[in-house]
């Protein structure tokens, strides 16, 4: 009888280190084990039940995986939680040559996490991105990798920095984003599964130069250009003006003549203080770009 009240406090024992981890079943037949073979992940529990009419009792004499349970009578179970990977047999000590085979995958640790500094960056910005290993490890080999969005519509992957991580197991990385880009972050020496980032996008908008040339009474000239990775030659921007209710007017469109030199471009303006800017419409930036707007200018007639 006191044997009996033990089981249960022996089986509470065994288990508690992992109760939050997965537990799989295995029947005690007079034919055997059922199943005979079983695969789990580090970290999860077998409870063996006594499905037959006479006493079993399992056992085992692998390293990392060694317990022999209490001699079960029908009806009575045994749990054992199997903290490292491998390929283990059990057998039954009161029954010869019955045995099953347990083997247990690593257990995957969390995927590396993934933040940037900025979502949406001018043409020629630099972006930085930190994270950290769900396991804290100094050294662990980090490369950033990305995804651009080219002005085909088709998108190229390849890797643009690495690092490694720090003692906390994080890291920083940055890089300079040519168009739109999705970024993850591979962590070297884990398992697949959980080696990748979560994906970060990033916009990007062309680089819009505007600056005031000169003014002649209310006539103001101006000169613009914008940049990115692709030609604007023979798109257009809008000059734009700040009306008093806040909203944004264009005052002229401007085609651009040049990539390397400014397209100039006079407009005529109120008296007193007005706020001008360009804008490259959406329509006009091309594939793997965001609208383009420039600084704002104040000027005074």
């Amino acid at each position: 009888m006191k044997k009996l009240l033990l089981l249960p406090i022996l089986a509470v024992l065994l288990v508690a280190p992992g109760a939050h981890a997965a537990t799989k079943t295995v029947a005690i037949t007079n034919a055997g084990f059922v199943p005979n073979a079983i695969t789990i992940t580090a970290g999860d529990s077998i409870t063996w039940t006594n499905s037959d009419t006479k006493a079993h009792q399992p056992i085992s004499q692998n390293k990392n995986a060694t317990f022999a349970s209490p001699i079960l009578q029908p009806g009575q179970s045994f749990t054992f939680q199997f903290k490292t990977d491998g390929k283990y047999t059990i057998t039954d000590a009161l029954a010869n040559r019955v045995r099953m085979t347990v083997t247990v995958d690593k257990a995957p640790v969390g995927a590396p996490t993934l933040t940037a500094n900025k979502r949406k960056v001018i043409y020629g910005g630099a972006v930085t991105f930190t994270g950290k290993v769900a396991v804290a490890t100094a050294g662990q080999k980090v490369t950033l990798r990305a995804e651009v969005l080219r002005p085909n519509g088709t998108k190229q992957s390849t890797n643009v920095a690495e690092t490694t991580t720090d003692a906390t197991g994080a890291f920083t990385l940055a890089t300079v984003p040519t168009a739109q880009t999705t970024y993850t972050v591979v962590v070297q020496g884990l398992p697949a599964a959980s080696a990748t980032s979560n994906a970060v996008l990033v916009r990007v908008a062309p680089r819009i130069g505007f600056s005031l040339v000169r003014k002649v009474g209310r006539s103001v000239t101006f000169s613009m250009k914008a940049t990115s990775a692709i030609p604007y030659v023979g798109r257009f921007v809008y000059l734009q003006r700040r009306n008093a209710l806040g909203q944004w007017v264009s005052l002229k469109r401007v085609v651009l003549k040049s990539n390397t030199v400014a397209t100039r471009a006079a407009v005529r303006l109120p008296r007193g203080l007005s706020r001008v800017r360009v804008l490259l419409p959406q329509s006009q930036v091309g594939t793997g770009y965001v609208t383009g707007v420039s600084r704002v200018i104040l000027v005074r007639l």
